[in-house]
């Protein structure tokens, strides 16, 4: 969120309620419920009876509660049911409606009117709306939530990982110009005053980059014709390591039309777990597109996968993978995501580790993993370290 323009303040039957106004959205508390809307009243997060909702463009929701912070453990929940998204909801424009009666305000973006249960059937009418739109936003990263996605290619060009299904579902392709130019303005039609929010832009699906670098900067050229370039902070995407090659020139003029950072999904530094994941090697060429990239000015993500080869490979994936992430030229700016594997009984990881005989790290030994991988970082300026839970993923 923006900084505040306006606060309101009060107390209904003794409990302290705000009504707190920004550029890009609005901020109801009660106590310590709180509830935030964009300036469509599209909620976006909210906290009460302990828990924590957040909600999508998709209309998804997701349910969060911290278990235990030492060790880390969180409940963590899809809402899927029609009926209890919509209680939720319920629950929430009625207790905002309360703090709107109560506190009396007025000029909030004239979105009194809309912030009421009558609302909760046009918010349900624009899942449907929003699934026209974009095909399925399968995966993002996690500082990527509240971003503006969108879908200049759709799929994955490789498409063979095997603890990967995420773009089963569609055939790799490149929108034309005009398919991109009308899938664009869909985009910004939909969001309306919710794009304020949403100052980061996100290039869909799996592999941005695979574009050649003149059909990529038309794209963001076609995005510019109708987003202001002042108010983007930048464009994002993820990329592979062994189909992406871009010259430090053309990286370097994606980052004057704005790239601020590619996600590398490296997952480990050892081949020999690459092969079980049915990932190209060797895992020495993603150094060559990190150099690149920071040599261009544009930071990294990079995404490992903690029980990747099971307890069998553990130490093997630790030690090497160590190994090439020191190699990498990484900093403040730079963040290394550390996603656990999760695996389904329907992947091909799942056949593979069968033939391997591969036993499975339970979440104890994750948490271990990752805490190994972390001592032997020896980068001068440390980067961001984070969890990237995948079921977390929002749009």
């Amino acid at each position: 969120m923006s900084k505040i323009i306006n606060i309101f303040k009060g107390s209904i039957d003794g409990v302290s309620s705000t009504i707190s106004i920004f550029r890009d959205s609005i901020k109801f508390t009660f106590g310590d419920e709180v509830y935030v809307f964009d300036l469509e009243a599209r909620p976006i997060f909210m906290y009460f009876n302990d828990m924590l909702y957040e909600r999508g463009l998709s209309g998804e929701i997701i349910e969060k509660k911290w278990i235990s912070l030492n060790p880390p453990k969180r409940f963590l929940r899809r809402v899927i049911d029609k009926g209890e998204k919509r209680d939720i909801l319920k629950y929430t424009f009625n207790r905002v409606g309360e703090i709107l009666d109560i506190l009396g305000v007025k000029g909030l973006y004239g979105l009194e009117d809309r912030l009421n249960i009558d609302r909760i059937w046009e918010l349900e009418s624009e899942e449907e709306r929003f699934r026209r739109i974009y095909r399925p936003i399968s995966i993002l990263p996690p500082d990527q939530y509240l971003s503006l996605v969108f879908q200049p290619l759709e799929g994955c060009p490789y498409n063979k990982c095997s603890f990967c299904t995420f773009y089963r579902d569609r055939d790799f392709r490149y929108k034309t110009a005009d398919e991109f130019r009308e899938h664009v303005k869909e985009v910004i039609e939909f969001l309306g005053k919710s794009i304020l929010i949403r100052r980061r832009i996100f290039l869909a699906d799996a592999n941005a980059l695979f574009a050649d670098t003149e059909q990529l900067l038309e794209y963001i050229k076609i995005i510019r014709e109708y987003i202001d370039r002042g108010s983007i902070e930048g464009f994002y995407s993820f990329s592979d390591y062994f189909t992406v090659y871009k010259t430090v020139y053309e990286l370097k003029t994606l980052r004057s039309e704005g790239y601020k950072r590619v996600y590398i999904g490296l997952e480990s530094g050892s081949d020999d777990v690459l092969k079980i994941l049915s990932k190209p090697g060797p895992a020495e060429r993603s150094l060559e597109l990190v150099k690149r990239l920071k040599e261009a000015g544009i930071t990294v993500g990079i995404i490992i996968l903690i029980g990747a080869g099971g307890r069998e490979y553990y130490d093997e994936h630790v030690m090497k993978t160590i190994k090439i992430l020191n190699a990498m030229p990484l900093d403040k700016r730079d963040i290394i995501y550390y996603s656990k594997l999760k695996i389904h009984s329907d992947s091909e990881y799942y056949k593979i580790s069968r033939e391997y005989g591969l036993t499975e790290l339970d979440d104890e030994e994750m948490n271990m993993q990752i805490e190994d991988i972390r001592r032997g970082l020896k980068h001068i300026e440390k980067p961001i370290q984070a969890i990237y839970d995948i079921d977390e993923t929002i749009y």
